[in-house]
């Protein structure tokens, strides 16, 4: 070991040792602040000890140049840390005040001297060194002597890759012992740093004999490749080189391969190799999805692909923020929270781009001008390169390499895209929907497979191609909105065919759209009935985006309706989206439209519709949710519905079913927003439909307000039926009548629940019970146990007892509970659910006083909320508890004078809020985990 390097080691050593005497001893009375930032320097001190001693063991050139930078560092934090002892010492000495003075504190030392600034500068640079393009021979020795390329700084968001991998490659069996993982992303996305962390997991390291690291790229033949495979076991076991495959091969190992390009590499790798023993794993990194290999009949080999998916909003923020560089004492206000939201979003959720904008907006003022000015700038720049789209290789891809038909759909998918404005965040549902009903996708009647799965599989298929971003994700994982990323949206726009026919129209009140003046403009007249026919004959979709306020948006698109239905236009229309457009009042004659699949007018506020709706019977979709529309037409019973969304809060009627209906909607997949009450048709009508997959019912009586007190069981109010039938005699009132519709609404509701019990292709429910005047009531809720495809669902109602919750379905994702007056812990039974993901317990649900998190229960839960729950007074988390948790929020828990017990072994939680909390609660007074951001309400 060369003399420079001990030196150095010896003065990072030294200093590691006082940073931690200053942390372990009582005398230091360090603030929390203080004693973060002292573990920070800790451990980036350790970090770079570790990286000279890489450096010094692969010879590198760069030694001297990091030496100096980090001795020089070195010597300074330890002349910082000397003073700071010393004056702390000499105040104990001569028994002055026990607390320290200002000048004493050392975060205020470490700042004046631009420690801190130094530290990340080295670390930017170690990160860039780590980071360098590779050549095939660039490998690193270490501890047990196994050859290893360096170790990346953790990349936020790869634990759970990281714990999925691990577990794919260390669960074979001896039947299967061969395991085959493709790492699959465009470039950017974090293919690499994946690989290296799983690499250097220790349980990884542990499992494994050998582990071997290539580095391919484009220009290396497979021959270079076993060269350099040969090359590193070789240095591995000493064996020759000529028999280093064979060596290699005889034990069980696992072989990376970082950037594999195509199909014939792998093939050949594997065959050279699957020749000499069967026990070998691969771990590859590739940008193409199809160089993974099919299963092969004729060897013992599982495989499996793991696609990086570009970051949602949520994440792009939180790695924009995590790697943003500004003065310590700049506090981002809300403002400027959400306009770094927007800017971040431009990245399309790909890590590299976020990083390399987090680098461009760091050191600069955090102000409203400043950004809004680096934004344009950062465009300009990125506009400049677009040679370097990183989406058109993928995209080039999926043209050469899909089969025809596969290819052609996927396309089909994604250039509907293009109808939506830019940076605007899709829902997930109505994509969905919008395909189906546009036949986007292809779907043949004999299949099994509904369409709305096929579409689904599209979609989830563009975002593992990294083609489609999740904008937002629901609290139980699944895609909530999504987009295109705003660069491979410019290149679809500038690639797109010239077309003279119009197919699809969007409105997005775009003066250089054709349809803007036919629209908006004044020449919407009858004399134009030649012209529109020409643009509009063809017309298989119109969406319209315009939400601007006020009656003009809706009065334009009436007029434009109502003339090209009058001039035979729009008459092939599939699709009529006008889902946020104020009151479009749509016209007669939209009966006309006798294709029309999809109908949706969500968030129009729509007063009424016209009669003659009940013509189109084609309709697959239609969306009435955030409408004022109260009753709908019988005629709705023979349409081909597949989604039906009514508006709950309106309290949409839905009519009794016609004595000619016959079989009527057995395809309907989504009801919500039904209200129930003494008049909806359950029995004989609604619960004959077994084919639904989403299901939202409010139910409530219609009986006017009495002052009779309502009994909450049933046989009490059989047993005063006939006493009351005396009263109502002699008090001349109605109280009969009161509970006759009481039973009647029992009965009603114990219909919804039995029906409940027969929809086993559930996914989502939501129920929400309350009497006559609005308050919470029973809700006698039936086993779901076999509900096995039920991942979430909102309760909201009195539960008869604790015990039913232990008759949920394990396939539980999200949960939510309000009023349900639970008398027990409900962590105790709900922590036997695997796979949830997010539970609320909102007011009332719990009326105990302490809640408990028992060790390794709740593993994969990430959102977490406590509401209203006024007895709670304490609560516990033990260690290994809530072991995923990100985000958790209390709010209006007044018994509440402390935070949880234990939070401090959540060392995953990035989010804390507090809403309406005692003010006896102090978070400075809490070791809360270190990255986690505090957001306290009142």
């Amino acid at each position: 070991m060369a003399a420079a390097e001990i030196a150095v080691d010896n003065i990072v050593s030294r200093v590691v040792r006082k940073v931690n005497d200053v942390l372990t001893q009582d005398w230091a009375l360090l603030n929390k602040k203080e004693r973060r930032m002292l573990k920070w320097l800790r451990t980036e001190l350790s970090d770079m000890q570790e990286f000279i001693q890489h450096l010094e063991r692969s010879d590198s050139s760069q030694l001297e140049y990091f030496e100096g930078k980090i001795k020089d560092v070195a010597l300074q934090t330890e002349r910082i840390i000397d003073t700071f002892i010393k004056s702390v010492e000499r105040r104990r000495r001569r028994e002055l005040n026990i607390f320290r003075c200002f000048d004493d504190k050392i975060e205020k030392q470490l700042k004046q001297a631009s420690i801190t600034d130094s530290i990340e500068d080295i670390s930017d640079e170690i990160m860039k060194y780590e980071s360098r393009p590779g050549s095939l021979s660039e490998y690193q020795l270490d501890r047990r002597g196994e050859v290893w390329p360096w170790q990346p700084r953790i990349i936020f968001g790869f634990d759970g890759d990281v714990e999925t991998l691990k577990d794919k490659l260390l669960s074979v069996s001896d039947e299967d012992p061969r395991c085959i993982i493709s790492i699959v992303g465009i470039a950017g996305t974090g293919k690499t740093a994946l690989a290296t962390l799983i690499r250097n997991n220790e349980d990884i390291r542990d499992g494994f004999k050998h582990i071997v690291w290539v580095a391919a790229s484009p220009s290396h033949t497979v021959e270079e490749m076993l060269e350099e495979i040969s090359k590193a076991a070789t240095q591995i076991m000493g064996s020759q080189q000529d028999t280093s495959l064979e060596a290699l091969a005889s034990k069980k190992n696992l072989i990376v391969v970082d950037g594999v390009a195509t199909p014939r590499v792998f093939d050949a790798l594997t065959e050279k190799i699957a020749d000499k023993s069967t026990e070998d794993s691969f771990l590859l990194t590739t940008h193409n999805a199809n160089i993974i290999p099919q299963q092969d009949a004729g060897t013992t080999r599982s495989s499996f692909v793991h696609h990086l998916k570009l970051l949602d909003d949520e994440d792009s923020w939180i790695l924009f923020k995590t790697e943003l560089k500004v003065h310590r004492d700049v506090q981002m206000e809300p403002e400027m929270t959400d306009l770094g939201k927007k800017i971040v979003a431009k990245c399309g959720g790909l890590p590299s781009q976020i990083l390399d904008l987090s680098k461009f907006f760091s050191d600069k003022d955090v102000t409203k001008e400043e950004w809004l000015r680096l934004q344009e700038q950062w465009l300009r720049d990125q506009g400049q390169g677009q040679g370097q789209n990183p989406w058109s290789e993928t995209l080039n891809a999926i043209v050469s390499d899909f089969n025809l038909p596969s290819y052609e759909s996927h396309l089909k998918c994604l250039s509907y895209f293009k109808l939506f404005p830019a940076n605007f965040g899709i829902p997930a549902r109505r994509l969905v929907a919008l395909w189906v009903a546009g036949d986007v996708v292809p779907h043949r009647e004999e299949e099994q497979e509904p369409p709305e799965q096929v579409a689904e599989r599209y979609l989830e298929e563009l975002i593992d191609l990294n083609l489609v971003q999740i904008a937002k994700r629901k609290p139980n994982g699944k895609v909530k909105t999504c987009r295109l990323p705003n660069a491979l949206r410019e290149l679809l726009l500038s690639e797109a065919p010239e077309n003279s026919r119009i197919l699809q129209v969007a409105d997005c009140l775009d003066e250089n759209d054709i349809w803007y003046n036919h629209i908006h403009g004044n020449t919407a007249t009858t004399s134009d009935s030649v012209s529109l026919r020409e643009h509009y004959k063809d017309v298989l979709s119109f969406l319209s985006f315009d939400a601007r306020e006020g009656s003009r948006p809706g009065q334009e698109i009436c007029n434009f309706l109502n003339l090209c239905i009058l001039s035979d236009c729009l008459l092939q229309l599939q699709v009529l989206d006008l889902e946020g457009v104020f009151k479009p009042k749509l016209p007669e004659n939209i009966a006309r439209l006798t294709g029309l699949r999809y109908l949706g007018l969500r968030w129009t506020y729509l007063e009424s519709l016209p009669s003659s709706i009940s013509k189109l019977l084609k309709l697959q979709t239609l969306d009435l949710k955030h409408t004022y529309i109260h009753t709908l037409t019988s005629s709705i019973w023979k349409m081909e519905l597949r989604h039906l969304f009514l508006s709950e809060t309106y309290r949409t009627r839905f009519p009794p079913k016609p004595i000619c209906a016959g079989d009527s909607l057995s395809d309907l997949q989504t009801l919500w927003g039904l209200f129930v009450d003494e008049e909806t048709p359950v029995k004989g009508g609604l619960d004959k439909l077994v084919n639904i997959r989403k299901l939202g019912i409010t139910w409530q009586s219609m009986s006017p307000q009495q002052k009779a007190t309502k009994s909450q069981k049933p046989t009490g109010v059989d047993l005063l039926v006939g006493v009351l039938g005396s009263l109502d005699r002699i008090l001349g009132s109605n109280l009969v009548d009161v509970i006759a519709q009481k039973r009647t609404m029992e009965s009603q509701v114990d219909a919804v629940v039995d029906w409940i019990v027969k929809l086993t292709n559930l996914e989502s429910l939501r129920l929400k019970s309350r009497d006559e005047e609005g308050r919470p009531w029973n809700l006698p809720l039936k086993s779901l146990k076999n509900h096995k495809k039920l991942i979430d669902m909102h309760l909201l109602g009195i539960l008869s007892h604790s015990s039913i919750l232990s008759e949920f379905p394990t396939s539980l994702v999200e949960l939510t509970l309000s009023h349900s007056k639970l008398e027990d812990d409900p962590m105790q039974i709900l922590k036997d659910l695997p796979e949830l993901r997010s539970l609320s317990l909102c007011a009332e649900s719990y009326v105990g006083e302490k809640l408990v998190c028992n060790s390794q229960s709740f593993p994969q839960l990430y959102v977490l909320k406590v509401w209203k729950l006024e007895q709670l007074k304490e609560w516990k988390i033990e260690q290994k508890a809530l072991g995923s948790l990100r985000q958790l929020e209390i709010r209006s828990c007044p018994c509440m004078t402390k935070l949880p017990d234990g939070l401090k072994h959540v060392k995953t939680l990035l989010d804390l809020k507090l809403t309406n909390m005692s003010k006896e609660i102090k978070t400075e007074d809490h070791d809360i985990p270190p990255y986690c951001e505090i957001l306290v309400q009142n």
